[in-house]
């Protein structure tokens, strides 16, 4: 009887060793990353603006300036397109600024992606401001010198 005992715990301790030995279960599957549901304006900021202006709008001391609260992210629509368009290259501010870096141009972004961002950065760091729209680019984009 005690044989018999040895002979069954022996067999379980063979079965569990065998299970403990077989290739683990793959992984479920990961589930999908969860939607990105950032307005576009902020998305778009992020991809173009975030790295020199900061989550905060603050700039980086010295380098970027910050454009929360900033006269132009407030003030008039088109002249911010028309400022981001260019990188501020003929405004006085630019010249006179007390920071190492300029901001480049953005010519390359369409009137819909640029109005989505000045209007982001409007509600985020200009008080509230008012939307920018696709027209108000497109108008302030044909000011450029061709």
């Amino acid at each position: 009887m005690i044989a018999r005992r040895f002979q069954i715990l022996a067999l379980a301790a063979a079965t569990l060793a065998a299970a403990g030995a077989r290739a683990a279960d793959p992984p479920a599957p990961a589930s999908e990353a969860p939607a990105d549901t950032r307005p576009p304006g902020q998305k778009l900021y992020g991809r173009y603006c975030l790295t020199c202006h900061q989550a905060d709008g603050g700039g980086v001391p010295n380098m970027q300036p910050p454009i929360a609260g900033g006269s132009w992210v407030k003030g008039d629509s088109k002249a911010l397109a028309l400022f981001v368009l260019t990188g501020g290259s003929n405004s006085a501010e630019r010249k006179d600024s007390a920071v190492d870096n300029v901001m480049p141009g953005f010519p390359q972004l369409s009137d819909e992606d640029l109005a989505e961002i000045l209007s982001y950065i409007r509600a985020k760091f200009g008080d509230g401001g008012s939307p920018v729209t696709a027209a108000e680019v497109s108008e302030a984009r044909s000011a450029l010198p061709k």
